[in-house]
């Protein structure tokens, strides 16, 4: 047994006061007067011992609540076990995982509640005196300092959840820092509250520390069944006015009942658009489509939401986009007869804002008003054509290329090869022969065949130019009989290159008439809107590559406002080339829309919470104990919920078991029989 304040013990000279009270018995005598002592005599002899006896037993109760008293002041407690070496008791470090995942189990009684009540009764265990690094999801600066217990305990009883969700290394490194800030003997105690996780629990990259002595509360929920909206998506990338919509939406079962005729609502700007029901089995994913019409033009703040408790951060995914008016289409020719066939397709289309010029009267300045823009049956392609079009395709733009007949195959092929397309051969090849072969997987054929198989005859081309084959990274689209490529795309950058071998000439008027020219030039339109990512995930995209709104230049000033909330933010950004910047998203914790505004200009965007908060994979003690030990951890102890208060089981193994509780009791109880004895004795 050993003593937290042995200095206490002087006080046990207080057991002096009862002995002399018992010795010279501060009583005062007096004399009577009795005609028969005998009786009086043999009365004296038959009480006399017992008198002391009851005066002994009055003493010894008298010097053991003494005793006993000054003992539990000295705190007395047995020290652990496996104690080795000096125990401290100057600092200590303390993580509680505050993700969304600890808010599973019952309202008022979550896992972030019994964490954040452990940590607190595990502080009261501690002296007055001690410091404390705490350490939360958000690496918070304000706690960077150690804390004393009055302020921890404030910190920890105001602590939220929140979207942040760092890996346990990064925590254990901030841990590590702030402890050693300052010099104490001994192993420090850290203790950890979490579920952990396993996709966050990277305990493989943790750097063992010797001079820390880890203590793991692995705090378990009961079996929560949760059904979450997981991501969603567009069957095709842009939005256009009065074109027909199909959202996907991936749905989860994480749970162990199955589930049916859920139903899950489409809402933009605040109104119902589509409505549709899924069934999921346990533990299941679906992808659900939801099907509209898209009306007007202008911003889209939208969400696809479903009803799921007790767990609801996951119910709603919000989205935000924008809806094009027309797309703006220009044709680059040659001469007048060589755009005949787009001019027929696109001109009178009303979803296409239809603009044609010529190679020598182009403005390379108009590109960035465009979303696609056609070559056909240039003689040449200029170097500073060319310079305007490779960024026009990194920057997002789509670009359609036809050959000339007698066109410059030098320049061509200079351009085309930036593009990550096949160049040219030296000479044209005027063999007619019939297309053999389409991807029908590409986008440009979707909803275009019934089959993977086309039914019925392709066009014949009566003159093309053979390609080499030198890009892999160029994909086939349509393909001669003979294996030569009629149709390839690339992707250099964020836009799309597509190359046609094949001149826009009469001799190939069988393909420009054929039914199978429309869908694939309309679908390359319609493809060719490029929209920005539909939401960003909190935490993940900590900085995002945007297009200046409104004019596409940074005049004015940057401001982020959330939608439906009074968030107001000044972002700090950092421009990039072509009209574009980086944003940093640290501020945004809530999920949500949001605007981003600048001059006259606007910006959708959507923030939500990291799906993988949403995983109920978590370690389990036998799986936790071997992690740690495999990744060099010598000083654990590990401690589960089904076990006995937690804060009682730490004190336990750092203080030793605590025995002033029990000298108290004693003291008050020697006290007890002190006043029966002088009661009941007669």
């Amino acid at each position: 047994m050993t003593f937290l304040y042995p200095t206490y013990f002087w006080a046990l000279f207080l057991i002096l006061i009862p002995i002399i009270i018992h010795i010279f018995k501060f009583r005062r005598y007096t004399t009577v007067y009795f005609s028969n002592v005998r009786a009086l005599s043999q009365l004296k002899k038959e009480k006399k011992q017992q008198k002391h006896l009851k005066e002994l037993l009055i003493l010894a109760s008298r010097i053991l609540a003494i005793a006993f008293l000054v003992t539990a002041f000295a705190h007395p407690f047995i020290p652990p076990k496996n104690a080795s070496g000096t125990a401290n008791f100057d600092r200590a470090g303390i993580y509680i995982d505050n993700s969304f995942s600890m808010l599973a189990g019952s309202e008022g009684n979550n896992l972030l509640e019994q964490a954040k009540q452990e940590a607190l009764n595990l502080a009261n265990t501690y002296p007055a005196d001690t410091k404390f690094a705490l350490v939360t999801n958000d690496l918070s600066l304000q706690n960077q300092r150690l804390l004393d217990r009055s302020m921890l305990i404030n910190r920890i009883s105001a602590l939220e959840a929140t979207p942040v969700r760092p890996q346990l290394s990064q925590v254990m490194r901030v841990l590590s820092t702030r402890l050693k800030s300052e010099n104490s003997s001994g192993a420090t105690p850290v203790y950890l509250f979490s579920d952990f996780q396993k996709n966050i629990a990277d305990i493989q990259q943790i750097k063992t520390d010797t001079l820390m002595s880890l203590n793991v509360d692995l705090l378990k929920a009961k079996q929560v069944n949760n059904l979450l909206v997981d991501s969603a998506w567009f069957a095709v990338p842009g939005r256009i006015k009065g074109t027909a919509e199909t959202l996907y939406a991936r749905v989860k079962n994480n749970g162990d009942q199955e589930l049916t005729d859920v139903p899950m609502r489409y809402i933009e700007n605040d109104s119902l658009r589509a409505v549709t029901s899924f069934d999921l089995k346990p533990n299941q994913k679906k992808t659900v489509s939801l099907k509209f019409t898209a009306r007007s033009a202008g911003i889209k703040n939208a969400r696809v939401e479903l009803t799921d408790y007790p767990v609801t951060y996951d119910n709603t995914l919000y989205l935000g986009f924008r809806v094009t008016e027309r797309i703006n289409a220009l044709v680059i020719h040659g001469n007048s007869e060589s755009e005949k066939y787009l001019s027929a397709l696109l001109k009178t289309d009303s979803l296409v804002h239809y603009q044609e010029a010529g190679w020598q009267q182009v403005r390379t300045g108009d590109f960035s008003k465009q979303q696609i823009i056609f070559l056909t049956q240039l003689p040449e392609l200029s170097s500073g054509l060319t310079a305007s079009l490779a960024q026009f395709i990194r920057q997002g733009g789509t670009v359609v290329f036809f050959p000339a007949k007698n066109g410059d195959l030098e320049s061509y092929n200079q351009f085309i090869t930036e593009m990550q397309g096949n160049p040219y051969s030296a000479t044209a090849d005027t063999t007619s022969m019939h297309i053999a072969k389409l991807d029908v997987t590409n986008p440009l054929f979707q909803d275009v065949f019934s089959g993977p198989n086309p039914d019925g005859d392709l066009p014949e081309v009566k003159i093309h130019f053979p390609s080499q084959t030198v890009q892999s990274k160029a994909l086939p689209i349509l393909t001669l009989a003979n294996g030569n490529l009629l149709l390839s795309e690339s992707q250099p950058g964020k836009g799309k290159f597509f190359l046609f071998t094949l001149p826009s000439t009469s001799e190939n008027r069988q393909f420009f008439t054929h039914a199978l020219f429309v869908p694939l030039i309309y679908k390359m339109v319609l493809n060719s809107v490029q929209g920005s990512p539909l939401y960003y995930t909190i935490g993940r995209n900590k900085v995002i590559d945007l297009p200046f709104p409104g004019n596409g230049n940074s005049q004015g000033e940057m401001k982020l406002l959330g939608v439906g909330n009074s968030f107001d933010w000044l972002p700090t950004i950092q421009p990039l080339p072509g009209n574009r910047f980086q944003m940093k998203t640290g501020a945004v914790t809530k999920a949500g829309n949001y605007k981003l505004t600048s001059g006259n200009g606007a910006l959708p965007l959507a923030f939500n919470y990291n799906r993988k908060e949403s995983e109920p994979v978590c370690y389990d003690a036998s799986q936790l104990t071997e992690q740690l030990q495999h990744a060099g951890f010598k000083q654990v102890q590990l401690f589960t919920t089904s076990d006995a208060k937690i804060s009682d089981q730490f004190n336990v193994i750092h203080s030793g078991r605590q025995l002033w509780r029990f000298f108290l009791i004693m003291a008050i109880g020697a006290l007890l029989a002190e006043v029966l004895i002088i009661r009941f004795w007669k």
